[in-house]
């Protein structure tokens, strides 16, 4: 146990506030100095001492003066509040952290002991690497209440200028859109508010927050008392060279304040949630995709010392506002299966992401989704897994109360299912992750089934690479405002939308599931469309049986959704319409080239016209595909985009 100087550093007064607020921490001795006077250089001299004089009743050497040096620069700062002990690390002896932090864990609970300067690469790197991505990044949040958030945080100073208030730190945010505004502004309140601006920009709060901040700024603009006052320029020339030196030095995707901007809006959210030390984490530091990163709730994760798998202990303490949620016991099993299938590990971090807003809430069964970061030691950069728990598993069907074997049956039959069915949509042209492992992790059955309860089941998942993409149905409107750029993702939209259309994907409620979050556009390095990755092929084959006309308004929706946006809406609608019949033809092509290999792809499976089997509904698609006529449905389409426009165009 370590020693204490002091106060214990989690002790707390009659009125239940805490004693200690500063402390420091010797982790080669194992020492936490919480003595007043409450500041670090005082409890440095403090611990110093106090080992002066240790050393003269033992009887040892003085200590000389590089020694008390060291002893000095080996020490850890502390800070406390309500939140927890937080660390503030030397960048240059992390080291020290870590150890310092090891010291801690043996008095409190690790999701008590959080660390200061997270927004340095460095801190970030070491925390990652143990397999602590949990305590860098803020918990998920929904969409809406981000929105939420960012709406009510827009406050004045004096009136004019709108800012974003980030009330944990006390910094107002000024965006470029909010610095543009201000040229509607006659001279003399131009010149007011520029005058507030480069004033209080200068200052800093009794938090040592700044009190105003250019978001996302690149190049260090500021903005200067003496550029407004000692000029003989008139304001309005010193406001437009503001604004273009602004402009520049902020990237494309924060030159709008623009709230169906994944990029921009969870940027904004991280400098709202900032606690002012530095500036906010950047989600996309995980590689992972801005809109998807804000989903991720991080969990412990392990490392591996010296060939030694080391799960981090906090995988089983409690956590949240009220200290009840557990982290879930299938992790732990996760974990351990991708240490015995990765080898050569350095450390792994996983995360659970947050249930899309847009997820059919009639959906039955299972729908856990884990994101794993997995680096090799050998390898130059992470790796990102998907895992998803299969929909019906044996756990779902004990709860349906069926006996274990037949559970197990079950369950196994859907896993080929799923698989076959992955099979038939790259047959016909879906453009899906090539990669999908099945595997199985252990359980320990507490479902409704009595008979069972308690019961070792192996529960089955998937697990696949993570695609690094932009939803369809996310696009960012800017992007959609690049007539080159919206007619190329129009046409790659059409093709994905005619193996859509062909495959039958559906809900079990009948509306087709297309552009919902599944669909992933891929860009090159210049950031130009090449390809739609469809990462979900939940509900194909849903539809087998009815004709695909019917589905006409549906698959014109898109289009209609997208014609006030996009920069040409005719050139759009005709691209997508162009991709959607070039791709339906393809496929045609295909069946009717390669006929027998289609008709005799699940041959092997035994199955009865019409009994709803993976090979039955084969049949019938194939059918159904070979008996349309692809102009006629693609005019039809045609016809349904012109009627939904009439309606949403003045």
């Amino acid at each position: 146990m370590p020693i204490t100087i002091g106060e214990p550093i989690n002790e707390r007064d009659p009125n239940g506030r805490l004693k200690v607020n500063i402390a420091t921490v010797f982790p080669k001795t194992g020492t936490i100095v919480t003595a007043p006077p409450h500041f670090h250089a005082l409890q440095r001299l403090a611990y110093l001492e106090g080992l002066k004089l240790s050393r003269q009743h033992e009887g040892l050497p003085p200590l000389s003066p590089a020694q008390e040096e060291k002893v000095m620069e080996e020490a850890v700062d502390l800070v406390a509040d309500e939140r927890g002990i937080f660390i503030r690390p030397n960048t240059a002896r992390m080291d020290l952290a870590v150890a310092a932090d090891e010291v801690l864990q043996e008095i409190l609970a690790k999701r008590l002991i959080r660390y200061l300067w997270l927004a340095d690469g460095t801190v970030r790197g070491v925390l990652k690497r143990r397999g602590e991505s949990w305590r860098i990044y803020q918990p998920p949040t929904e969409e809406s209440q981000i929105v939420k958030t960012i709406i009510e945080s827009r406050t004045t100073i004096s009136g004019g200028t709108v800012y974003y208030y980030a009330a944990s730190s006390g910094t107002r945010v000024l965006t470029f859109t909010e610095f543009s505004r201000l040229e509607a502004l006659p001279d003399e309140g131009l010149k007011e508010q520029l005058r507030e601006i480069a004033t209080i920009s200068q200052r800093r709060n009794h938090r040592g927050c700044p009190e105003i901040v250019f978001f996302e700024v690149r190049d260090g603009f500021a903005v200067s008392p003496a550029d407004i006052d000692a000029s003989e320029v008139p304001i309005r020339t010193i406001y437009q060279t503001m604004r273009d030196r602004f402009r520049a030095a902020v990237g494309d995707d924060y030159r709008a304040d623009d709230l169906g901007n994944a990029r921009w809006r969870n940027r904004m959210f991280s400098w709202l949630m900032s606690d002012g030390n530095s500036e906010p984490l950047d989600p996309e530091s995980m590689g992972l995709d801005p809109e998807f990163s804000m989903r991720i709730e991080w969990l412990p994760g392990a490392r591996i010392d010296d060939g030694e798998l080391i799960l981090d202990p906090a995988i089983e303490e409690p956590y949240g506002p009220d200290r009840r949620r557990q982290v879930p016991r299938v992790v732990r099993g996760l974990i351990l299966n991708i240490a015995q299938e990765f080898d050569g590990l350095e450390y792994v971090n996983v995360g659970k992401l947050l249930p899309s807003a847009r997820r059919n809430a009639q959906r039955g069964g299972r729908h856990e989704v884990y994101l794993a970061q997995i680096k090799h030691r050998q390898a130059p950069d992470e790796t990102l897994q998907i895992i998803r728990m299969q929909k019906w598993g044996v756990a779902e069907r004990l709860d349906k109360g069926h006996s274990l074997e037949r559970a197990m049956v079950e369950s196994e039959e859907y896993t080929e299912y799923i698989l076959y069915r992955l099979l038939a949509c790259r047959q016909l042209r879906m453009n899906s992750p090539q990669h999908l492992m099945p595997r199985k992790v252990g359980e320990t059955y507490d479902g409704t089934n009595s008979c069972y309860r308690g019961q070792r089941i192996w529960t089955p998942y998937f697990l696949r690479d993570y695609v690094d993409g932009i939803a369809t149905d996310r696009m960012p409107a800017r992007k959609l405002h690049d007539a080159g750029y919206a007619v190329e993702f129009a046409r790659l939209f059409g093709q994905a939308a005619a193996s859509n259309l062909v495959l039958g994907r559906a809900e079990l409620t009948g509306e087709a599931v297309f552009d919902v979050g599944d669909e992933l556009v891929i860009e090159d390095a210049q950031g130009h469309p090449v390809e739609i990755a469809v990462t979900d092929h939940v509900g194909t084959f849903a539809d087998w049986q009815g004709k695909l006309e019917s589905r006409g308004p549906e698959y014109a929706r898109p289009v209609i959704a997208r014609w006030q946006t996009v920069a040409n809406p005719q050139a759009f609608a005709e691209a997508y319409v162009a991709g959607l019949r070039e791709q339906f033809q393809r496929i045609q092509n295909d069946y009717a080239r390669n006929r027998r290999a289609f008709d005799t792809l699940f041959k092997h499976q035994s199955w009865a016209r019409d009994d709803g089997s993976l090979p039955s509904r084969w049949a019938r698609v194939l059918e159904r595909l070979a008996a349309t006529d692809g102009p006629s449905l693609c005019e039809l389409i045609e016809r349904c985009i012109r009627a939904g426009v009439s309606v949403v165009t003045p």
